[in-house]
């Protein structure tokens, strides 16, 4: 009977196992954005994760439902095959981009304004403006620019640079003796959480990225 039991549980947890990885949809690409913008579905009030290599990216909101990434610069040649990863569970969207040109290329990705973003970066710059809801950041090395809008909007700040500065005082001067960084509570129902290990976070109160036509 115990062996039968056993048996049962490990079948159970098997069963749970393949539901759960039905539930979530993978799909990758090669895809040209020196010719294409890329567009997947992403609706107001989701949550996008961002997994980005090297390089420059804006991630810019606006006010419509979707998802577009594009590209821009001096090396567009160079964007013919970038390779771009989706996974989507439930209403959250997983998104890698990667063999993204390092040098003078810019990636925008424009998503609705009220989207919950998680970002994670190695290295370059990356830019994030327009975007409500709450944002959980982190660049290893480069410059982050974020646009914050109201500072009332946010809960619960919490802001560090490991090697470099913080600049803007919508949340309160940076203090600490090696890195800097930024604790603030507040009466707004979002969560800012930004960190650089080397490099400068940047705080802007109004968005400072001017609109790209297609994303309006």
């Amino acid at each position: 009977m115990n062996r039968i039991s056993r048996l049962l549980g490990v079948f159970f947890v098997l069963a749970s196992g393949l539901a759960t990885s039905a539930l979530a949809q993978s799909l990758e690409k090669t895809v040209n954005l020196k010719d294409q913008v890329f567009e997947t579905n992403l609706a107001s009030g989701a949550t996008l994760r961002l997994h980005l290599h090297d390089g420059d990216f804006r991630v810019v909101g606006a006010d419509r439902d979707g998802l577009t990434v594009r590209a821009e610069g001096k090396h567009l040649d160079q964007a013919r095959k970038i390779k771009i990863q989706e996974v989507r569970d439930g209403d959250t969207l997983d998104l890698t981009l990667s063999h993204v040109p390092k040098n003078e290329l810019q990636v925008t990705i424009t998503i609705p304004r009220n989207t919950h973003l998680y970002a994670r970066m190695r290295g370059g710059d990356l830019t994030v403006d327009g975007v409500s809801g709450n944002k959980d950041l982190a660049l290893t090395g480069g410059d982050l620019t974020v646009g914050v809008g109201d500072p009332a909007e946010y809960a619960h700040v919490d802001l560090q640079v490991k090697f470099g500065d913080i600049s803007g005082s919508q949340f309160g001067s940076p203090k600490g003796t090696v890195g800097n960084s930024v604790l603030a509570d507040g009466p707004g129902q979002y969560q800012l959480q930004a960190r650089v290990f080397a490099g400068d976070l940047m705080l802007k109160s109004q968005d400072s990225v001017p609109r790209h036509p297609l994303s309006l």
